[in-house]
């Protein structure tokens, strides 16, 4: 069988030039990038901690600047208290002055003032300050600390008695005081700027490396996954993380492509192999077949197409059951595989029916050598389940390059060349053919014909007489389809196959014997022991509800059971299991069972034992070189006397052979020289007494 991985590789090659579509458009604006956001957000986030922490270092800056000011504030009232004392004490201006100008040296000291007593003031200096925004930051920080003052005592005086004189005041400078602090807390920010700026851009270059890198990374390798082959497109692990969250998740990814790979692979397999036999399909055949004709081999090869079904499978399933039915086409589908060349592909397109596409094939004679050698290895026995089956199969074979340019078309051609095979027998192989064609159609044509002419009661049945070779008496009747159609009969042998096929043997077979139900009531009291015969295909007696039709007919026209003989060919013997059963009991309820054309198929003893038969006919192509040749019809009459069975001969058109046939104890005959097949009211003018005759029943 040959290799199927080329089935996936336009969808392959259609999921690659996808990844790579994706992949090239795995691109984004700079601002909806993650590398940008991330960087703008780590600049944000180090400037808010950068303020913060500037914030909480001048705060610090200023309460060491409000303890230095305290400190520095007492220094100067420590130095100027003495000489204030005095000055006040002994009310000496000089001194005041003295002291005063001291204290004014003091670059950070704006005002100093003595006071005698609680507020009379007794000296003071000051100075402006022209830094009004400092020096409103300076009150704004100081205010507190920048006026300060000090009580004056007597001097000389010691101990908790001592006389207040005055105080003493010093006011400080702002501009003074916060120029150092502006000029430090300056430092602080900027520097505490930069580096936090520093500190954000390193930041976001920690995160695009180790994190926004390898998840655009992942990104990529994400879009270039082959959507038809997922499990074949696992993510790389990052470097450097394999073992954190990152690698986790690509890890979890990586098995999820996986699974996805085998629930693709087994969906694929649902949808284009058989479930029964594992072989390719329907829809993968029709795409190994359009790609073989799209790439023609050269030197004149050509595809061939080999269109197989199996020859009466369905008796298979009707009587020993769809368990060995579908035993039977595993076990022909693995022969198959067997015997092919390699490089062909073999398939089930459903039912019975498989499929050979042969690529590279010289012409008729290689592609009837495949068949040949198909039909062979199909035909050797098989031991199944108990049952020795003997199969075969019929092949139709189309060629490309003769009017078949498209897979569709060759199937067709196939298809139809292997209906023509099954025509010529079974275990056959047919080349298509126009005409094969025009066949077809005739066949499409009859069959809905056909069902125009159930819906429109357009059948009729016409009857041939059984008489006896004693008296030449009348005994019986054998019922007959015809068709009238376009003004005239259409013969059996043309529309029959494909009422068969079609399935509408199973209502066309009732309609008939519900009408032979009604001629045998009109006529049972006519002759005695008159009876009908009615053909009823292996397909009818296999159909569900078969005797419960016959029943119902019986019933219907109130007529005994045995006078209906149901004709049945020697196909049907190879349905040994629920048919058999059938048979059986419509025997057990009366009627008549008879073998047709004994002695042309699977003439088999046992067989005709096992069978409940009560007549057996022989055959007209045994009857017609009588009584010259006359081992074979010897032998039945033999064979029906010894089995005490009825048995008639068909076909009978001269008086020596009615003759032989009567001497050999033959009891009855049916053919041209007695009558041919005649419509209803013919018969009964011939042969039947009219006084004796019940008006027909209504259908």
């Amino acid at each position: 069988m040959g290799s199927m991985g080329g089935s996936g590789d336009d969808a392959s090659a259609a999921g690659t030039n996808r990844a790579t579509a994706a992949g090239a458009g795995f691109s984004f604006a700079f601002r909806r990038s993650l590398s940008y956001r991330q960087a703008v957000r780590a600049l944000l986030a180090a400037l808010l901690i950068g303020v913060l922490l500037s914030a909480v270092e001048v705060g610090w800056a200023v309460q060491r600047e409000r303890d230095k000011l305290s400190v520095l504030t007492g220094q100067v009232l420590d130095l100027a208290e003495g000489g204030a004392s005095s000055a006040v004490w002994h009310m000496d201006d000089t001194l005041a002055r003295e002291i005063a100008r001291s204290v004014m040296a003091i670059g950070s000291v704006r005002a100093v003032e003595i006071y005698i007593g609680p507020d009379q003031k007794f000296w003071g200096q000051s100075r402006h300050s022209y830094e009004t925004g400092v020096s409103a930051l300076s009150q704004l920080v100081f205010g507190d600390l920048l006026a300060a003052e000090r009580l004056l005592y007597r001097p000389g005086q010691a101990g908790g008695q001592r006389q207040t004189i005055g105080r003493l005041r010093v006011e400080m400078d702002p501009p003074s005081v916060a120029r150092d602090f502006i000029a430090y807390a300056s430092a602080t920010a900027l520097g505490g700027m930069a580096r936090n700026i520093v500190l954000a851009i390193v930041l976001a270059l920690v995160v695009h490396r180790f994190l926004t890198r390898p998840l655009r990374d992942v990104g990529r390798a994400v879009a270039a996954i082959d959507p038809a082959r997922p499990g074949g497109s696992l993510l790389p692990v990052p470097a450097d993380h394999a073992t954190d969250e990152l690698g986790f998740v690509v890890g979890r990814f990586n098995e999820t492509l996986a699974e996805l790979g085998d629930s693709q692979r087994a969906l694929r397999d649902l949808a284009t192999r058989d479930g029964l036999t594992g072989l390719p399909n329907r829809v993968l055949l029709l795409e190994a077949l359009t790609r073989a004709l799209a790439h023609p081999a050269a030197g004149g090869r050509c595809v061939a197409v080999l269109f197989m079904d199996l020859d009466r499978f369905k008796h298979v399933n009707d009587s020993l059951g769809h368990e060995i039915g579908d035993e039977l086409l595993r076990e022909v589908g693995a022969r198959l595989e067997g015997c092919l060349r390699p490089g062909d592909l073999l398939g089930r397109l459903g039912g019975d029916e498989f499929l050979v596409i042969a690529e590279g094939v010289s012409g008729q004679a290689e592609a009837a050598a495949i068949a040949e050698r198909i039909c062979r290895t199909v035909a050797r026995p098989l031991l199944i389940g108990g049952h020795a089956l003997h199969a075969s199969t019929s092949v139709g074979i189309a060629l490309s390059g003769e009017g078949a340019d498209d897979a569709t078309t060759l199937l067709r051609q196939a298809d139809t060349a292997m209906y023509a095979a099954k025509a010529e027998g079974t275990g056959r192989f047919q080349f298509f053919a126009r005409e094969m064609t025009e066949r077809a159609m005739v066949r499409l044509r009859t069959e809905a014909s056909l069902r125009e002419a159930l819906e429109n009661h357009a059948f009729e049945l016409h009857f041939q007489p059984k008489v006896s070779t004693r008296d030449r008496a009348v005994v019986g009747a054998e019922a007959l389809l015809r068709w009238r159609h376009q003004g005239r009969y259409v013969s059996p042998a043309e529309f029959i196959p494909v009422a068969e096929d079609s399935g509408l043997i199973v209502e066309l077979g009732a309609w008939v014997f519900q009408e032979a139900c009604r001629h045998a009531a009109a006529w049972r009291g006519a002759l005695d022991d008159f009876h009908i015969a009615v053909n009823v295909s292996a397909r009818q007696v296999a159909e569900e509800g078969f005797t419960a039709m016959v029943e119902a007919a019986l019933e219907r026209y109130r007529i005994p059971p045995g006078l209906i003989e149901i004709e049945v060919t020697e196909s049907i013997m190879v349905n040994s299991g629920n048919t058999l059963q059938v048979l059986r009991d419509l025997r057990g309820k009366g009627l008549r069972i008879a073998v047709d054309d004994f002695g042309t198929g699977y003439s088999s003893l046992a067989y005709l034992r096992q069978l409940p038969v009560t007549t057996v006919k022989i055959d007209r192509s045994f009857v017609v070189d009588l009584p010259m040749d006359n081992a074979i019809a010897a032998m039945i009459l033999a064979l029906g006397q010894r089995l005490g069975l009825e048995v008639v001969a068909e076909g009978v058109e001269r008086e020596d052979q009615l003759e032989w046939l009567a001497e050999e104890g033959c009891p009855v005959i049916q053919g041209f020289m007695i009558a041919k097949p005649m419509p209803a009211a013919e018969f009964e003018r011939q042969f039947l007494p009219a006084a004796t005759l019940v008006p027909l029943a209504g259908r």
